[in-house]
């Protein structure tokens, strides 16, 4: 299984990172200087400027060892530039993210600290890294020498670009800031009004099923009310990257919720939706509003395009990984191209008992992006008995629940 998180925009990133004019493999003593400082400045033997791509890390600088490229599952560099903040990692042997790490567990070089800085172009991607590492744990570093190594990671961005340091700091932050907050302001007005109008139909419902239809639709609007506001908070638009609001969740419970607000929908649309199967009571760290948007998508897709029964469970695969499965007895045609169904808008061929009504949409290449994005993969098994899409989150946001 992947063992590192993909940015939502990753493949607006590598067209960006390829786009740099200054970043070739040819080295400059200007990029070994930068990792030369950056080195004794945490006291650490080893530091290099990374580059990280589709499927690979290599180097545009390294001081203190060799290093050739490498693929991501080997890099630490990939969890960096998730996000514009530097990550400091102490000791990696005591991170769940790195403690079975070819570079941290025993056979491997068993590095220890890592301390890097995401390397910002002036568009607002993240290209790679400078980073310090060692073979012994360390202190947290103090603001001072973080400030130092941010200064020195955007004059690597700047000599690349060739242009001024104070052309790293993207432009356009105003114009950003007044568009996300009309386009806030334009969605949060209408769903407003749509939550108070279901709360006033929940009141006065004289039956049963009324009150539970107005119930789940309230629910529903209550989440994409927090999806915009988390999306709006978390989001880039320049860039279209995306980042997580984590946070330890019990998934059981989110499914047996979501079962909950889908039953009468399900039997309405004349589908049996088993209870949900459960074997997984501990918290997982991850952004609970994109994972419901996904299985929400997936049991939606389901509905539209599967068989008579439906249903969801959720355990611990032979590795240890987190498994959650939406199925159904719904079976594809042997013509639909499967790969094909992770594309936008596209329906996939000819469906046989699925339907095409609606057509496949964007759910499950939005699916797959944000499940690639907790550092997890997504897939779907088409087989004789029915179809399964499968979440599998990585073993280590169950031992990072602690953390956040």
């Amino acid at each position: 299984m992947r063992t590192y998180p993909v940015p939502f925009n990753e493949d607006a990133r590598v067209t960006a990172v390829h786009a740099v004019p200054g970043l070739t493999r040819e080295n400059e003593p200007l990029f070994d200087a930068i990792c030369t400082a950056a080195a004794r400045l945490f006291d650490c033997p080893i530091a290099h400027v990374s580059v990280v791509e589709q499927s690979r890390q290599w180097y545009k600088s390294v001081v203190g060892i060799e290093l050739s490229e490498m693929p991501k599952d080997n890099s630490f560099c990939t969890h960096t530039i998730m996000s514009g903040e530097p990550m400091v990692v102490p000791d990696l042997s005591r991170d769940p993210r790195f403690v079975d790490h070819p570079m941290v567990a025993e056979g491997g070089p068993q590095a220890r600290f890592y301390a890097g800085v995401p390397l910002v172009l002036s568009s607002g991607f993240r290209f790679g890294s400078l980073c310090v590492l060692d073979f012994v744990p360390h202190a947290a570093p103090g603001e001072r020498e973080m400030a130092a190594l941010t200064a020195l990671g955007e004059a690597v961005v700047a000599a690349l670009e060739k242009a001024p340091a104070a052309a790293a700091e993207p432009a356009g932050g105003a114009a950003q800031d007044v568009f996300l907050s009309l386009v806030g302001h334009e969605l949060r007005t209408p769903l407003t009004i749509v939550q108070g109008c279901l709360r006033m139909l929940e009141a006065r419902a004289a039956g049963d099923v009324e009150r539970k239809l107005a119930g789940s639709s309230m629910k529903a609007a209550l989440h994409l009310s927090r999806l915009v506001t988390s999306i709006l908070k978390f989001s880039d638009v320049r860039t279209g990257e995306l980042q997580l609001d984590e946070a330890p969740v019990a998934l059981g419970p989110l499914l047996e919720e979501l079962y909950e607000d889908h039953a009468l929908a399900m039997e309405e649309a004349g589908k049996t939706f088993r209870a949900p199967s459960c074997s997984l009571d501990a918290e997982v760290l991850l952004d609970v509003e994109h994972i419901r948007t996904c299985v929400t998508s997936l049991l939606l897709n389901s509905v539209l395009h599967g068989g008579g029964t439906i249903g969801t469970s959720l355990a611990l695969d032979a590795d240890g990984q987190i498994e959650l499965r939406v199925s159904d007895d719904g079976r594809l045609d042997e013509h639909v191209e499967l790969a094909r169904l992770y594309e936008p808008f596209t329906v996939g061929g000819d469906l046989s008992e699925r339907g095409t009504t609606g057509g496949l949409g964007l759910g499950l290449p939005l699916t797959r992006r944000l499940v690639e994005l907790h550092g997890g993969e997504f897939e779907v098994l088409a087989e004789e008995s029915g179809t399964t899409a499968i979440i599998r989150l990585p073993k280590w946001r169950l031992a990072a629940r602690t953390a956040a």
